[in-house]
């Protein structure tokens, strides 16, 4: 199977020099190859609209770094971007200049919306979201978006970011009441627009959300380490930020989870984030573990059809070519569980989003193979909760990597998760998962000499049909192997045979 091309992309941002390398899968897929991250604090110290010049200093310094770890990869496109602290710099042309000198990469400099836009083609390519908003906090800037139909409506971005929100509004150690509600105040302010339509849940993107999410999980013994897709609901946030707020910075630095070098600067994301999320009207915050860097991958890669058509499946079909299976040799396993599926629906009760949930599993069942064919299932189970799939909630990830681990043989065991997962899933798993196996079973071979598969209920009776040419016998006795598990799950007998 052939790979694409690999992409380097540098962000130059407010707190940090960032690097994603990036490997083409397919025109909906690409794998992380490489990241690094060096804390310049560019916007460190800013007077007016210079920038101090030990953060100069550090910046170039940086980015000497970040290109010779790019370099080792032999990109065919590198895109190195600027953001907040350049965009208001006046000394920014003599510190792209030196940078261009040391390194022979031009770093070109965003606009607030089309910052804002990258941001929100890595939020809208790696989760569910349709209708909505989204907050990025960086080290200088805030965006705030709001999503209409799966596109960017409006954008709003102001200089409240994590370092400059901190610099300017909480600069007593730690902050008063008053500078705590200065910094609210100037949220609010710089938001200000008509009433947006409430949303349940808040979209976050930037290191600071991610190190606010690693607190609160590490807090509550989450049973996932996976943070995308982690949410946070409002009282959780607020009790954090009370006590952020109410730490001064080396007492930050010693509570557990928390970054050293954003220490002196997380009260502030925290307070911002609070904010924005009242102003959203949102209950809880989704943790995004993609952004700026992606979405300028997304660009790259899509050109102006940027905006993934569909989520989940772009994901799986990374994630199988990632590990070295063909996307489109489960199709055969996909359609005759599908088929399963809707021929048995007065039986099991099951709706739509779990016949999704299915169909998924079918496509993922066998991306373990690759590691170990003895133990395949497991292996899957590992790579879907491990692997970078996107478009699903936490409790999908858990009920999918059961239904792999399930798909020939054993029950649901939902063991640390239970937390996640509901009442009534451990029979929708099982239920699934015979469907699942049966479907595997009738698609033995490959190529498969099956030519049709018909599936009735009669009575309380499920009839399975299969046409083919040549002798059916192998797959006639792997149905057999799963005939037991399948009439226990609908609660009919099953009847297997084999027509001219």
């Amino acid at each position: 199977m052939s790979v694409g091309r690999t992409i380097a992309v540098m962000d130059v941002g407010s707190n940090s020099v960032r690097l994603l390398v990036v490997r083409e899968l397919s025109p909906v897929a690409f794998e992380v190859i490489d990241e690094e991250r060096f804390d310049a604090r560019l916007g460190q110290g800013q007077v007016g609209d210079t920038l101090a010049p030990a953060a100069l200093e550090r910046g170039a310094e940086a980015m000497r770094l970040v290109s010779q770890v790019a370099r080792s990869y032999g990109p065919a496109t590198t895109v190195v971007v600027g953001t907040e602290a350049l965009r208001r710099a006046s000394n920014a042309p003599a510190f792209i200049a030196d940078v261009e000198r040391q390194t022979g990469l031009h770093v070109r400099l965003l606009s607030a919306f089309e910052e804002a836009y990258a941001s929100f083609l890595g939020v809208i390519n790696s989760t569910g979201l349709r209708d909505g908003w989204i907050v990025d906090i960086g080290g200088g800037s805030l965006e705030f978006m709001r999503v209409q139909g799966r596109g960017l409506a409006a954008s709003t971005s102001v200089p409240l970011g994590a370092i400059y929100a901190a610099e300017q509004y909480l600069r007593t150690d730690p902050p008063t009441h008053k500078e705590v509600r200065s910094l609210r105040r100037a949220v609010r302010q710089g938001l200000d627009s008509p009433s947006p339509p409430p949303s349940e849940t808040l979209y976050g993107v930037g290191g600071a959300i991610r190190n606010l999410a690693r607190i609160i999980r590490q807090r509550k013994k989450y049973p996932l380490r996976r943070l995308h897709g982690l949410t946070i609901e409002r009282p959780d946030l607020q009790r954090l930020v009370r006590t952020l707020a109410s730490a001064t910075a080396d007492e930050r630095r010693a509570m557990p989870g928390i970054g050293p070098a954003r220490a002196d600067t997380l009260h502030a994301a925290a307070i911002v984030v609070d904010e924005v999320m009242e102003l959203s009207g949102a209950r809880r915050l989704w943790v995004t573990g993609q952004g700026l860097r992606e979405g300028l991958v997304w660009q790259e890669l899509r050109g102006d059809a940027a905006v993934l058509p569909d989520v989940r499946a772009a994901s799986i079909s990374g994630l199988a070519r990632a590990n070295g299976v063909d996307d489109l040799a489960a199709e055969p396993v996909v359609s005759a569980a599908a088929q399963l599926f809707e021929a048995t629906r007065g039986l099991h009760g099951l709706d739509s989003s779990d016949r999704d949930l299915l169909l998924d599993a079918a496509r993922l069942a066998g991306i373990g193979m690759h590691i170990d064919y003895y133990n395949r299932d497991r292996h899957a189970e590992y790579l879907v909760h491990s692997g970078d799939l996107h478009g699903f909630t936490h409790r999908e990830i858990v009920l999918l990597a059961e239904l792999v681990r399930c798909a020939d043989s054993g029950s649901p065991d939902f063991g640390s998760y239970a937390a996640l997962v509901r009442a009534e899933d451990s029979r929708r798993v099982s239920t699934l998962a015979a469907m699942l196996g049966a479907a595997r079973a009738v698609r033995r071979r490959r190529p498969s000499p099956v030519l049709a598969v018909e599936t009735a209920v009669v009575r309380d009776q499920l009839h399975i049909t299969l046409r083919g040419r040549g002798a059916l016998d192998a797959e006639l006795i792997s149905l057999g192997r799963q005939q037991k598990r399948l009439a226990a799950a609908l609660k009919v007998s099953v009847e297997v045979s084999v027509a001219e």
